[in-house]
């Protein structure tokens, strides 16, 4: 048993293994950094023990096992979709282990609507309380309380169930985002991973679809603040930089302080930038900071290009506006497009048209398919009529779509993106590249060759994937060039395990060793998980032919 009079607080993140890499896209959890940032900048928290596990994992042991090594006395969650099976073994191992241990969950899973539905409910009767807003200042004083009698009652901001009902304390102060500094400025972030810039917090756009919700876009981070993180990510030798705003250009005052604060550290001007561009608010003074940027990927969250359906989401657009600056973007801009396939209120033949236009304007595609996410859809389930499944949130029918129509209308997509060779699958979406030279040639299947048996000593293969995967076999493999092609049946049908090596351009599901996975066919989140298992089953072997291929 721990000492309780040492306090010490572990804040825990899954860390996603699904990357939308490129090949150059190394993500960590950012917003979990913050709050260590939070903790480990406040000079009254000095006796407080404060440590990150965040792992790549999906086993809960594993956590568990890393949590319970720095003896906490309050362990902190970073809740996403993604990690809540993996904190409902978590939170149940410690409760049996230690029921003093004080365990709370914040992030943007972290909400009332979640823990109510029935996959989750036992994870809400684990948890100590619930923090469903922002976590800079709350952290602190969870950190400063945790051990007193009727800790909870006395913090603002937090929410917990009753055993019967939620009681929700008042809600903290919005925070003053300028008064936290950054991982990057004290030092804590990891070196030459992808970098993380925030520039203000919030949306001026509410859509349903979309879990920024009601947060104004009024907080905007100051010049000297951008300097100083700038900086840190100088130091920080980031590969890349990712921007976190909602858009490049949805918050003039906030873009004009960042364009000012790289005019003074010149990070950004041999990197390559990611973020999201909201059309229609584009201007010449955006373009000119993006041409002394070394190269920026700007995604385009379009969603629909049927203005009734975006009307109806609460996003406005208009399609004029659209064509004029598409024209400003194209040659200075890679433009990606999202788009969400099965929203409310849309319907499979206009989705199609969506997608048919997204492909002749755009330079690269992504399809989400929609979520049922808390702060939107998941609160709006009944009025649409949204039928999903509540382990992945997925929308599996909802107003315009019925579970026939949903699946009819994937296969077509399916097709469709099939035409282009540059194409990564991952559970909840798919992406490729709009290039006319890239289609897949009619004969493309007349020089892939099966790989004789005694070449990979695949004998033993078959009867390892069951083992390490129920529900998955493994039925040959064949080479196509320097790739190797994994044949598979999964739950849900076969399935192509693509292997090759990694280059700066490859965009894949999966990376180990100079070696990327990607894959064709249907693979859910519940699924992903064991194909990585039969990928590190198969690694070896694809590794010992693609290298000798490439060697030669």
């Amino acid at each position: 048993m721990h000492d309780l009079r040492t306090p010490s607080v572990v804040l825990v993140a899954v860390d996603s293994p699904w990357k939308d890499t490129g090949g150059t896209f190394y993500p960590f959890s950012y917003g979990v950094e913050t709050l260590r940032a939070s903790l480990r900048s406040d000079p009254s928290l000095a006796d407080v023990g404060v440590a990150l596990v965040d792992l790549e994992a999906t086993q809960a042991e594993a956590f568990f096992d890393a949590v319970m090594a720095h003896r906490p006395t309050l362990v902190a969650l970073s809740t996403y979709i993604w990690s809540l099976p993996v904190y409902r073994g978590l939170v149940s191992q410690i409760r049996r282990h230690d029921p003093s241990i004080q365990i709370v969950a914040g992030g943007p899973a972290a909400r009332r609507s979640v823990f109510d539905l029935a996959p989750w409910q036992g994870l809400r009767d684990n948890l100590d309380a619930v923090v469903p807003g922002e976590g800079e200042g709350v952290i602190r004083e969870l950190a400063r309380h945790h051990r007193e009698p009727n800790w909870k009652a006395g913090i603002a901001g937090l929410e917990w169930w009753t055993g019967s009902d939620w009681h929700r304390n008042l809600p903290a102060p919005r925070p003053d985002i300028d008064a936290y500094p950054s991982p990057y400025e004290l030092g804590l972030s990891p070196r030459g991973m992808t970098g993380y810039i925030e520039t203000f917090r919030g949306c001026p756009i509410h859509c349903a679809f979309c879990q920024w919700g009601e947060q104004n876009a009024d907080r905007v981070h100051s010049v000297d603040y951008l300097v100083r993180h700038l900086e840190g990510l100088c130091d920080a030798e980031v590969y890349n930089v990712y921007f976190l705003d909602a858009a490049f250009n949805l918050q003039n005052r906030a873009f004009r302080n960042v364009v000012e604060a790289e005019r003074q550290v010149g990070l950004l001007k041999d990197k390559t930038v990611f973020g999201h561009l909201y059309p229609t608010y584009l201007q010449e003074s955006h373009l000119e900071f993006f041409d002394s940027i070394g190269r920026v990927h700007a995604a385009v969250g379009i969603q629909s290009f049927d203005e009734e359906v975006l009307k109806r989401m609460g996003r406005p657009f208009d399609m004029r506006k659209f064509h004029r600056t598409l024209g400003m973007m194209k040659g200075r801009l890679k433009v990606e497009f999202e788009l969400i396939f099965g929203l409310p209120g849309d319907n499979p033949d206009s989705f199609l048209r969506t997608l048919d236009t997204a492909i002749e304007y755009g330079d690269a595609i992504k399809v989400f398919q929609c979520l049922a996410l808390p702060d939107a859809l998941l609160e709006r389930a009944d009025a649409m009529q949204i039928e999903f499944d509540p382990e992945t949130f997925s929308v599996e029918s909802a107003m315009g779509w019925t579970r026939a129509d949903w699946e009819r209308t994937y296969e077509k997509v399916l097709r469709r993106t099939e035409e282009f060779e540059e194409r990564v699958q991952h559970f909840d979406w798919l992406g490729f590249v709009c290039n006319p030279d890239g289609n897949a040639s009619p004969d493309r299947q007349q020089h892939i060759r099966p790989i004789p048996i005694p070449a990979l000593e695949i004998d033993g293969l078959p009867g390892a994937v069951d083992a390490v995967a129920k529900g998955w076999s493994f039925d040959g493999a064949r080479q196509d060039g320097t790739r190797v092609l994994f044949d598979l049946h999964g739950p849900k049908g076969t399935v192509e395990l693509q292997v090759e090596r990694q280059t700066p351009e490859s965009r894949f599901f999966h990376a180990r060793d100079g070696l990327v996975y990607s894959y064709r066919g249907k693979v859910g989140q519940t699924e992903a998980p064991d194909l990585l298992r039969v990928i590190e089953t198969l690694h070896d072997h694809a590794r010992g032919i693609v290298l000798a291929e490439v060697s030669t």
